[in-house]
């Protein structure tokens, strides 16, 4: 039997260290900590340390996923569900793309898709059925803190300027990603992007709750209003800048 430090989140089966508890509490202030230095250093560095700085980010979150695929490989543990499918994981492959070449849509990408995504999966993981003190564990809270920080990192900066005018690119990118997650999910009996049901006691079981068979038609209808919340800031400082003009 493995040790349970070295139990798969996907294998784990409970009962963990519990959402919301003095562990997961701790785990978040210790992550906002790292992301608020990460940070505030990033805002105060040059344009050549700044580049450094996200090339540094982007290489240390693609390493540490690649040595977690290795370990879970050594221990037979590699299955499907590890495959880097979620949004997160497609997240960690549009930051090594942006911190080499960024561009439009990596950056509404980044903004509109990863920075949420990640967000909700430090606030609701669905890997406190493991243990606390767990490799996978402790991978998982920091590759998403750094998705997380590589985001403000650059909004701070004023690097990444919303504007609702590109959730086209966001939008395409869905319309190409989810069918064929959705396609992998059929072959293989997964559940990729959440799109069969969702992670328990995440925001998303309420509208599984509420929708049912229907459970897409809620997906598209939350991401629309959730996009309208996250980008009425932004029009509403452009709209605010255009009028004082």
């Amino acid at each position: 039997m493995l040790n349970t430090f070295l139990i798969s989140n996907e294998k784990a089966v409970g009962p963990g260290f519990g959402l919301f508890s003095a562990d997961h509490l701790f785990a978040l202030a210790l992550l906002a900590l790292l992301s608020f230095i990460l940070t505030r250093t990033y805002v105060r560095a040059n344009d050549t340390q700044r580049k450094k700085l996200r090339l540094a980010i982007a290489s240390f979150i693609l390493l540490t996923e690649i040595i977690r695929d290795l370990i879970l490989v050594m221990t037979s543990q590699f299955e499907y569900a590890s495959l880097p499918f979620q949004l997160c994981g497609l997240g960690i492959f549009i930051i090594a793309y942006d911190s080499v070449h960024s561009t439009k849509t990596s950056r509404e990408l980044l903004y509109s898709l990863t920075l949420p995504e990640a967000a909700f999966a430090l606030l609701t993981p669905n890997w406190v059925t493991n243990n606390f003190v767990n490799l996978f564990v402790w991978q998982s809270f920091l590759i998403h803190c750094l998705l997380i920080t590589y985001v403000l990192m650059r909004l701070m900066a004023k690097e990444i300027v919303p504007h609702w005018r590109n959730l086209w690119r966001p939008t395409l990118f869905l319309m190409i990603v989810v069918p064929i997650c959705a396609f992998f999910n059929q072959i293989w009996n997964q559940n990729f992007f959440f799109l069969r049901i969702p992670v328990p006691g995440s925001p998303l079981e309420p509208l599984y709750n509420i929708f049912g068979s229907y459970y897409i038609v809620g997906l598209i209808v939350t991401v629309l209003i959730f996009w309208t919340i996250i980008y009425l800031p932004w029009s509403w400082k452009s709209f605010s800048k255009i009028h004082a003009n």
